[in-house]
C-alpha cells in the first residue's frame, strides 16, 4: 500500500551491485542480524519523478511504462539487504503491451455500454469472475520481477484461494457488520504470505486473530475518544458567532472539522498498520533462510504518515517523490532481517517472463493488487 509485508520491504534495483550496510550482528548457529537499509534521497528522485511526469505527459501517456520501470528500479535499487541490492526485472515494453490490452478491454467495454446498456451490465457482471484473475496475476507479476540476490520471488496461489480471501470473506465481514472484518483481514494476510515463495522455499506467518482485533479496538477507541474529545470544542466554536458576527466562525467550523477528521482517520490508519506490521514479520519466516522483526512505533508512525499526507495537500500531490523516500527510510530503519547460512546457496527457480496484463488491467479497473508497502 493496505497492509506492509514483507515483500514491500524487499524491493528492486536494476543492477543488483553489493551496497554498503551496517555490519551484521553475529547470531546463533551462524546467523546474522542486518538491518534494511534504503539509500534514496529527496531531491534525486524528486528530479527522477518529475522527468518522469514530464515525458509521459508530453507523449500522451506512452512514456507512463519506462517511468515506472525506471522508479521502481530507483526505488528498489536504493533497498539494500545484507549487502546486496534488490532488482527489478519488469521491461518496459511488457507493461506497455499489458496496459494496451487493459485500455482496450476498458475501451470496449465503453462501447457496449453506449450502445447496450444491458449487455454491458452482463459483461460487468461477468467481470466480476475475473476479478481474481487479475488479483492473482497482478501478484504474481510484481513478486516474479523483484529479485534479491539474482533470485526471484514467486506467487503460488491461484483463483480459488483469492476468490475466497479476496471475495468472499469481504462478504463475510459485511453480513456480519463488520464485526468480523479483523479476523477476515487475517486470513488475507495469511493466505497472501503463505504463498510467497523465494528460490522455492515457501515464506510462512502464524499471524493470530487475537493481535487483529486488539489492533482494532485500540484504533475504535481511539477514534471514539479523539470525537468525545473533539464534541465539545466545536460546540464552543460553532456557539462563537451567535449574532451579529457568525460569519467568519461559521465559515471556518467545516474546514475545522474536515482537518480534524482528516487528521483523526490518518492517525488511526497509521496506528493500525504500524501494529499489523509489527505482529507481521515478528511471525513471518522464510523455510529455514530468515526470520523478520518490526520495532516500527505507533506513534512515529503515525507522525510520518500524518506529515506526508498534509505535504502532499500543500503541494498538490508534487511533493510525492519525497512521501515514498521518507517513508521507505523510516520503515528499513525499523525492519530487521536474521539471515540464516543458508540464504548463501539459494538458487532461482522462476525462469518465466510473465505479461503484465493482470497487474495494469487491475489498475485499470481500480482493483488493488500491490503487495508493496
Amino acid at each position: 500500500m493496505e497492509t506492509d509485508s514483507f515483500a514491500g520491504r524487499m524491493a528492486t534495483a536494476a543492477n543488483g551491485h553489493d551496497d554498503v550496510t551496517p555490519p551484521p550482528r553475529p547470531s546463533e548457529g551462524g546467523a546474522r542480524d542486518v538491518r534494511v537499509l534504503f539509500s534514496g534521497r529527496n531531491l534525486e528522485y524528486q528530479k527522477l519523478w518529475l522527468v518522469n511526469m514530464l515525458l509521459t505527459l508530453l507523449t500522451l501517456g506512452i512514456y507512463s511504462a519506462w517511468a515506472k520501470v525506471r522508479n521502481h528500479r530507483y526505488l528498489y535499487g536504493h533497498t539494500s539487504l545484507d549487502g546486496h541490492r534488490f532488482s527489478y526485472l519488469a521491461k518496459p515494453l511488457q507493461i506497455l503491451r499489458g496496459r494496451l490490452i487493459a485500455l482496450l478491454v476498458l475501451v470496449l467495454l465503453s462501447g457496449v455500454a453506449y450502445v447496450s446498456p444491458i449487455a454491458a451490465s452482463l459483461m460487468y457482471f461477468l467481470l466480476m469472475f475475473a476479478v481474481p484473475w487479475l488479483i492473482c496475476q497482478g501478484i504474481r507479476f510484481t513478486l516474479r520481477m523483484t529479485s534479491y540476490r539474482q533470485v526471484r520471488f514467486d506467487f503460488t496461489g491461484d483463483y480459488g484461494g483469492i476468490m475466497a480471501h479476496f471475495i468472499f470473506l469481504p462478504l463475510i465481514a459485511m453480513f456480519t457488520f463488520y464485526f468480523a472484518l479483523p479476523w477476515v483481514l487475517k486470513k488475507i494476510d495469511q493466505y497472501t504470505h503463505n504463498n510467497i515463495t523465494y528460490g522455492g522455499k515457501a515464506f510462512n506467518v502464524s499471524n493470530r486473530t487475537s493481535a487483529y482485533y486488539h489492533a482494532a479496538l485500540v484504533c475504535v477507541g481511539l477514534g471514539i475518544l479523539s470525537m468525545v474529545l473533539l464534541l465539545p470544542l466545536f460546540s464552543l466554536l460553532s456557539g462563537i458567532g451567535e449574532g451579529e458576527g457568525d460569519a467568519p466562525p461559521r465559515f471556518w467550523l467545516p474546514v475545522l472539522l474536515f482537518v480534524a477528521m482528516f487528521v483523526i482517520s490518518q492517525l488511526v490508519a497509521a496506528i493500525w498498520s504500524a501494529m499489523i506490521r509489527n505482529h507481521l514479520l515478528a511471525n513471518l519466516s522464510l523455510d529455514g533462510i530468515a526470520t523478520f522483526r518490526s520495532d516500527v512505533t505507533p506513534i512515529g508512525y503515525a507522525g510520518l504518515a500524518i506529515s506526508n499526507a498534509l505535504l502532499l495537500i500543500v503541494t498538490l500531490g508534487l511533493a510525492y517523490p519525497v512521501t515514498q523516500v521518507r517513508m521507505l527510510c523510516y520503515l528499513a530503519e525499523h525492519t530487521e532481517v536474521t539471515i540464516q547460512p543458508a540464504m548463501d546457496s539459494m538458487i532461482n527457480t522462476v525462469t518465466s517472463q510473465d505479461g503484465a496484463f493482470g497487474e495494469e488491467a487491475a489498475g485499470l479497473f481500480d482493483v488493488d493488487v500491490s503487495v508493496l508497502g
